[in-house]
């Protein structure tokens, strides 16, 4: 059996490590709270007290048809759908600027007008909203009277040529009644008709004007502004901060620190093609561990690669040893006794190629640890290792590991004289 098998060549994606990363955001915590606390105060001040308020002023209008309603949501809507649009119309908003200063123009006001359905669908809410209570309802009062008379208005203007057509159908049956003859046997009729033509008549003229818009009520108004909202929009800021700032915290001491951390490992890990699993924890990986007992054993691997086809000596698993880490042997010194020796321990920075065969080296494995500061000497180790055709397994080992630390990473020389666990 290789420990060759049991490494990820980057063809799987490794697995995410959430208990991991969720850690690291807990590390980050403080940091991260500080500047959510001055990003939320921040945004407390410039909304508080730099930003223009705005209050705002209701009034409740009640559409009443010129017609019998009909029930529906289509004939809701379009009855509401005429007074939307003036609160939009040109002249409708210059003449409420010229009933009301209030020192904006016409794009302004429309900006600040809001029409929304009311509890009925007969009831409209005219909103509107500006930097001073008493401006906005006044606008409010002149905005329902303004529509109120453009509505009126245009319905009439557009009966007017229906009324005018109607009272010329009267008059002219009217001297047709008056031409007949009190015995004419006809006159019956055309009296009858000439009393529908007048019943048509004033049904349109009651109709003339459209539907009205009259004001219902005018509620009493909050003194509290709409916006902006401090409060609120301090605790959004603040909480947005908060994520931002601990991912940002956790992403640099990956990068940018001098110690490795587990985000470095996952990052470098999959860069260089090199085997991390998180739940390792401190030990050596169980493959690796159990290959090197079969090889102190004297056991042969089962299966190797085109580079091993011809072994040059014994295979050995190469050790390299950062700063804080610890590799305790399995066996002890009775490994000088009679066993061979199945590892190779060097520094992530020395020149191991140089005292051993490298076709002999079975598998790499990096033993880095948090309170150690050779980040940047174990990347350019596992850079260097990525060039080789040799499976690599990265271990990152806590701050509070209790195992022993070997301080034996020292040039071996080729001749079997390798440092053994």
């Amino acid at each position: 059996m290789s420990v060759h098998d049991a490494v990820h060549r980057g063809d799987v994606p490794p697995p995410i490590d959430l208990a991991g990363h969720m850690r690291e955001l807990g590390r980050a915590l403080l940091p991260a709270l500080i500047v959510a606390v001055l990003v939320g105060a921040g945004v407390f001040y410039v909304r508080s007290e730099l930003t223009d308020k705005q209050y705002a002023a209701s009034i409740v209008a009640e559409i009443k048809p010129a017609q019998t309603l009909v029930p529906g949501d289509a004939f809701i809507e379009q009855m509401r759908a005429p007074f939307i649009e003036l609160a939009t119309d040109s002249d409708v908003l210059d003449q409420v600027l010229t009933e009301v200063d209030a020192d904006m123009d016409a794009t302004e006001l429309a900006s600040s007008v809001e029409l929304s359905p009311g509890t009925s669908p007969a009831l409209l809410t005219v909103t509107v909203t500006t930097g001073s209570q008493a401006l906005s309802a006044d606008l409010a009062r002149a905005m329902v009277s303004a529509m109120a008379s453009t509505s009126s208005a245009n319905a009439l203007r557009d009966s007017q040529e229906r009324t005018d057509e109607g009272q010329s159908a009267i008059d002219a049956q009217q001297s047709r009644v008056d031409a007949l003859p009190a015995d004419d046997p006809s006159r019956p009729a055309s009296l009858s008709e000439l009393a529908e033509l007048r019943t048509r008549q004033s049904e349109l003229e009651a109709t003339a004007s459209g539907d009205q818009l009259v004001v219902l009520s005018n509620p009493e108004q909050s003194s509290a502004p709409v916006s902006p909202k401090p409060v609120s929009e301090a605790l959004v800021a603040a909480l947005a901060a908060l994520i931002v700032a601990a991912e940002l915290i956790v992403l640099l001491r990956g990068r940018l620190g001098r110690k490795p951390s587990r985000s470095w490992a996952r990052r470098v890990s999959r860069k260089y093609g090199a085997h991390f699993d998180p739940a390792t924890g401190d030990a050596i990986p169980p493959a690796v561990a159990s290959r090197i007992a079969a090889l102190e054993r004297g056991d042969r691997p089962a299966s190797r690669g085109a580079r091993h086809a011809v072994p040059k000596g014994d295979s050995v698993v190469l050790l390299l040893v950062g700063e804080g880490a610890a590799f305790e042997s399995a066996h002890g010194e009775g490994q000088a006794t009679g066993d061979r020796r199945a590892t190779a321990e060097f520094g992530l920075s020395e020149q191991w190629w140089q005292y051993t065969d490298v076709g002999e080296v079975e598998t790499v494995v990096v033993l880095v640890s948090k309170r150690g500061r050779d980040k940047k000497a174990a990347t350019a180790a596992l850079r260097r290792l990525d060039h080789f055709d040799i499976p690599v397994h990265l271990v990152l080992q806590n701050k509070n590991s209790s195992r022993r630390v070997e301080q034996s990473a020292q040039p071996i020389a080729p001749e079997g004289q390798r440092h053994a666990s």
